[in-house]
């Protein structure tokens, strides 16, 4: 049996005016519950910068998921370079994200990440466009709520070397 335009309309034009009503109550319950994802609040809103580049965090719907990207300037003007998102996955516990990238050697991302107090700690797997990839270590500690100290970590034969870090600067 076909559906008849009209039928599919009158649907959604029941269905709709609730959906609000319904990720309202699903955002409370899980803010009640506790939201996994509570510990990205202090990164919503702003950019973060660092010379030459910055970053932006918002809510996905829901507060379900942590929209992100990253921004080069070049010339005084922001090219964006990722985007991506952490989410909880429910099957695993945990929170996960995926990011892709464009203009650097990597192009895909993929992270488990937890919170320890002030710091965001990422099991990281990045993969250039071939498929290889490579496993890092990411941390980010929270000095106060406008900066935050960014390191890559990996891990050698000689044991855990940084391969890279700088300091983020949020600005309204």
């Amino acid at each position: 049996m076909r559906n008849h335009p009209f039928t599919i309309f009158a649907v959604l034009l029941v269905l709709l005016p609730w959906t609000p009503v319904a990720s309202a109550q699903h955002a409370t319950g899980n803010e009640q519950s506790g939201n996994p994802l509570a510990p990205f609040e202090r990164l919503i809103g702003g950019q973060w910068h660092i010379e030459g580049s910055y970053q932006e965090f918002e809510w996905g719907l829901g507060k379900q998921s942590v929209r992100s990207r990253g921004f080069f300037v070049i010339d005084g003007d922001p090219r964006l370079v990722s985007e991506g998102v952490w989410f909880w996955h429910p099957q695993e516990k945990k929170i996960k994200g995926v990011f892709t990238a464009i203009d650097m050697p990597v192009v895909f991302f993929d992270y488990t990440t937890r919170f320890e107090q002030d710091r965001m700690v990422s099991e990281l797997l990045s993969f250039d466009a071939n498929g290889t990839g490579t496993a890092y270590v990411e941390t980010w500690e929270f000095t106060d709520d406008t900066q935050y100290v960014w390191k890559l970590l990996k891990e050698t034969v000689g044991g855990v070397q940084e391969v890279m870090s700088a300091t983020y600067s949020r600005t309204h």
